[in-house]
């Protein structure tokens, strides 16, 4: 029975590590093709900056980004004319392996340096192809623009793909990826509708639908800027805000308001359009979006918080599943990492975390102390910042080096649909909703060390399907040197597609020894619950 449980824990474990590896090639391959396909102002600088970047990429290879980048460029078409395409993937080519060496060569590569790799390559490639096939001088201004804008571009691209700033990513990488489809799309057509139209079109009727006149108005200047070529800039800029501006003046009737401005704006500048052929189009695009916004608007609305309530207006309470998984140090008896899961009445659950100052046995009696304190204190009704100084002061009197412990709590009230954090030296817990990963942390001393603790109760929402994690540092930190805290863990979340808290607790302690090669240089404890509703849970 155990040996066949632990086959089919196997297995699923290699399916779900090769799906996961199956998504992120395929986003890395999409956006390369984006990128190599993508003209800003008749200028192509994305090439250069992403094919420098590659080699920082937390997933690795970079192959399907670098194999989707050489595709655009040369499915590119005549759109570009100031450098031949095999000018632009020599380009890619070298400053990707360029970048390569410099990382590999031991020493940290200094982000400076990027952006200079960057344009220098790029104009020092094409300057040269341009000298060996004795083309005009004309264009040298223009690869100038190119090389600085390459250079300037590739820092967006570091911070948003590598796992810099990642809780700030939760849009980042949709938006990068619908900046350079739209950039890349050029003048691809279905009969006479431009399909970039469209989908300008219908993302500038959702921002204006979400945020009103003045957002739509914004998003259409900027569209007009950074998509299409020059030449029709300023009628470009005019149609697109006027476009939002109307849409979004009447978004407060609803659905209807936003499509009756779309439609007069559409209107009023069809004058631009000289031709059957031209009108036809701009009609037809203007149609093809309005059907984009209503199929659109639903997740608009749940992403601003403004679905209509559903009736009854009480919402059920709650139920809460739990996992977890440990692991001890090498050669150590004893885990020193606590945990404790307590129903403190009906409504509310009480979830606590403590790791011991070093490891083994020590480290365990340090933990359960504050474990089992905190637990008392917190069930006899005192704030949990009350009993995290109680308990800060009885281990700071008790001194000696290893008599303090961090302290990790989530006060979960089941009714309210809410969760309040106290973390003393704990390192970030993540609450995961659908394909989102926030990370929930806080700066404070451990318990024992200071004698005053200076702590802060963060309160979040919760709702059925959520899952919260809850780790120790010996998770957070078995990774890859130069990678902030926490990081491998917050994009492991963000892909993992099961949901039961066991699995993913289990599978977040695999993940972690792998990351750390099988070693654990510290106690691991990864705590999991999952919330849903009463009639979900059997």
């Amino acid at each position: 029975m155990n040996a066949g449980y632990v086959r089919f824990r196997q297995a699923i474990d290699g399916f779900l590590a090769q799906r996961l590896a199956i998504c992120q090639y395929l986003f890395h391959f999409v956006i390369g093709l984006a990128a190599g396909r993508s003209i800003l102002g008749g200028l192509a600088p994305f090439s250069t900056a992403l094919a420098v970047v590659s080699p920082f990429l937390p997933e690795r290879p970079a192959w399907p980004l670098l194999g989707g980048l050489l595709l655009g460029i040369f499915t590119r078409g005549d759109a570009y004319s100031l450098i031949n395409p095999l000018g632009d993937a020599l380009t890619a080519v070298a400053a990707a392996f360029l970048t390569l060496r410099l990382q590999k060569s031991g020493s940290r590569v200094p982000l400076a340096t990027l952006p200079v790799t960057a344009g220098g390559i790029n104009l020092l490639i094409k300057t040269g192809l341009h000298l060996f096939l004795k083309k005009s001088t004309g264009v040298f201004p223009g690869l100038l623009s190119e090389s600085v804008l390459a250079g300037l571009f590739t820092l967006p691209f570091y911070y948003v793909l590598t796992d810099f700033r990642l809780e700030k990513k939760e849009f980042a990488r949709p938006l990068l990826l619908l900046f350079l489809v739209l950039c890349g799309l050029g003048n691809l057509r279905i009969g006479p509708v431009e399909i970039r139209e469209v989908l300008v079109r219908g993302l500038l009727l959702l921002i204006a639908a979400g945020w009103g006149a003045p957002w739509g108005a914004a998003a259409g200047v900027l569209l007009g800027l950074l998509v299409g070529d020059l030449w029709q800039m300023l009628p470009r800029i005019g149609f697109y805000a006027g476009t939002g501006f109307c849409s979004g003046i009447l978004k407060n009737l609803g659905r209807t308001g936003v499509l009756f401005g779309f439609v007069l704006a559409g209107l009023l500048f069809s004058f631009f359009y000289e031709t059957q052929v031209t009108l036809a189009g701009h009609l037809i695009a203007s149609g093809f979006a309005a059907g984009l916004y209503l199929l659109c608007s639903p997740f608009l609305e749940r992403l601003l918080g403004k679905e209509k309530p559903k009736l009854p207006g009480k919402l059920a309470q709650l139920q809460a599943e739990i996992g977890f998984s440990q692991r001890a140090k090498p050669a150590e008896p004893l885990c020193g990492d606590s945990l404790a899961i307590a129903h403190l009445d009906l409504q509310r659950l009480l979830l606590i975390v403590s790791d011991g100052m070093g490891a083994g046995i020590n480290a365990a009696r340090e933990s359960r102390i504050v474990i089992k304190m905190m637990e008392q204190l917190i069930g006899n009704g005192n704030p949990p910042e009350v009993a995290a100084g109680v308990v800060n002061t009885g281990l700071y009197l008790r001194g000696g080096e290893e008599s303090a412990a961090t302290i990790d709590l989530a006060l979960i009230d089941l009714s309210a649909r809410s969760v309040d954090f106290l973390k003393a030296g704990a390192p970030p817990s993540f609450i995961k909703r659908n394909d989102s990963v926030e990370m929930v942390r806080s700066a404070c001393w451990p318990a024992g060390i200071l004698d005053r603790l200076e702590t802060e109760v963060l309160r979040r929402e919760i709702l059925p399907g959520d899952i919260l994690v809850m780790v120790t540092d010996g998770i957070t930190e078995a990774e890859q040197e130069g990678t902030a805290p926490g990081g491998w863990l917050y994009s492991f979340l963000q892909e993992i597609p099961v949901e039961e808290p066991q699995v993913v607790a289990d599978l977040i302690l695999k993940r972690a020894l792998k990351n750390g090669g099988s070693q654990n240089r510290d106690d691991m404890t990864v705590l999991v619950a999952r919330f849903c509703g009463e009639c979900e849970v059997g």
